[in-house]
């Protein structure tokens, strides 16, 4: 027989195809379950070996004479060209790529593994990037929240603040009544002095005070203790001196007043009284004339040659005693009444009283329709004229 012998196809192209169908099985277990894989030079010697073993017995039970036998194609370019299956499927599709590409599994194995890398990769960016956006939100809502809560409460605990009572803050000082600007202050409390001897412990204090030229310092006399310690009023002040001060001027009388001293040519004493009607005032300032350097000759100091008392010396020679006279002490049972006249300082009108040589040694004055300055100097009249006229300044504005 000349003709070629044709050698069974199917046979080879079914142990081609269990054999992808085996591969493509074991690339879809889990890594850890799969077999080594076979690649296409693997499978196609298997089925050259097949064919060689199919060919051997076919030739075996042909007649002795050895006929010509055509070279056997590649099983896979070999494949007899079918029709192609209606429906495609995976396998069918794998089997086209293995044959057309000269694929093997492990090329197949590497490539899905990439695109599975890559889709993870870009799995893993997604996720960050909707991390980020879920953070960003969530830091713009929160701070919306915050700006909402701020916007609402600012406004209403501003609002609180002002109808609230504003409270004064508590002073640990005595409360006085600081008709002027004073450079320095004392406070005596009642309670630790003889009150029927208050003018001559006042003569003391400003005696003993020490203070720099034109300052002036403000004496208080104080009653209570603790927090609850505070000035007297004036009405109590003239009462402690002394005083015969009309009734008319007392009714008219207001609780402050400032005792105090101004240094110029010594320590000058003053006394500052608030009345509430200036022509009650001023009428009942002249008639307090009559008893006024009386009742401030201790207090002031007042100097009066007139008033002398009688005091005995022992001489230690004959043992006999003789009279002397002492001008600097004042006899209180003799009433000394003063003349005043009319005087002008800083264009405020003055009832003053003058020594032997002229000078002024007491005086008062209404320096307003409210206040009354009684003192022994007219240069801390003046001063105490401009202090007042500051404290109203200030209070004005």
């Amino acid at each position: 027989m000349d003709s070629d012998v044709q050698l069974p196809q199917n046979d080879i192209d079914k142990k081609a195809r269990e054999t992808i169908d085996k591969e493509l099985a074991n690339f879809l277990k889990p890594k850890n379950e799969q077999t080594p894989a076979t690649n296409a030079e693997t499978v196609g010697a298997a089925e050259a070996k097949t064919q060689n073993e199919n060919s051997f017995e076919e030739q075996s039970k042909l007649p002795t004479k050895q006929p010509s036998i055509s070279p056997i194609p590649n099983p896979i370019e070999t494949k007899p060209a079918g029709k192609k299956p209606i429906i495609r499927t995976y396998k069918s599709d794998m089997e086209e790529t293995v044959q057309e590409g000269h694929l093997s599994s492990i090329n197949i194995a590497v490539s899905e593994n990439n695109k599975l890398f890559k889709q993870s990769t870009q799995g893993d960016i997604l996720e960050n990037k909707k991390f980020k956006l879920n953070k960003n939100i969530l830091i713009i809502s929160v701070v919306l929240i915050i700006g909402g809560a701020l916007a609402f409460s600012i406004p209403y605990l501003l609002v609180q603040k002002q109808a609230q009572p504003k409270i004064q803050p508590t002073k640990n000082t005595v409360a006085t009544y600081n008709l002027i600007t004073t450079d320095t202050e004392e406070t005596i409390n009642t309670a630790t002095i003889n009150l029927s001897n208050v003018a001559t412990i006042l003569q003391e204090h400003v005696q003993q005070s020490s203070t720099a030229l034109g300052q002036i310092k403000n004496i208080v006399l104080t009653e209570g203790t603790g927090t609850a310690e505070q000035s007297i009023t004036a009405d109590q002040f003239l009462k402690f001196i002394g005083t015969h001060i009309p009734s008319s001027l007392e009714l008219t009388l207001q609780p402050q007043y400032m005792f105090g001293l101004h240094n110029f040519n010594g320590n000058q004493e003053f006394l500052i009284l608030k009345v509430g009607d200036y022509d009650t005032a001023f009428s009942s300032m002249l008639s307090w004339e009559n008893n006024l350097w009386q009742d401030f000759t201790v207090l002031f100091n007042l100097q009066n040659a007139t008033n002398t008392t009688i005091s005995t010396s022992t001489n230690s020679v004959d043992d006999t005693s003789t009279p002397s006279i002492n001008t600097n002490t004042i006899n209180p049972f003799v009433v000394t009444v003063k003349n005043f006249q009319d005087a002008s300082f800083d264009n405020k009108d003055c009832r003053v009283v003058k020594d032997a040589n002229g000078n002024i040694v007491f005086l008062y004055s209404i320096v307003d329709n409210n206040t009354i300055v009684i003192t022994t100097s007219t240069d801390t009249l003046k001063e105490i004229i401009s202090r007042l006229q500051q404290a109203n300044t200030s209070s004005t504005q």
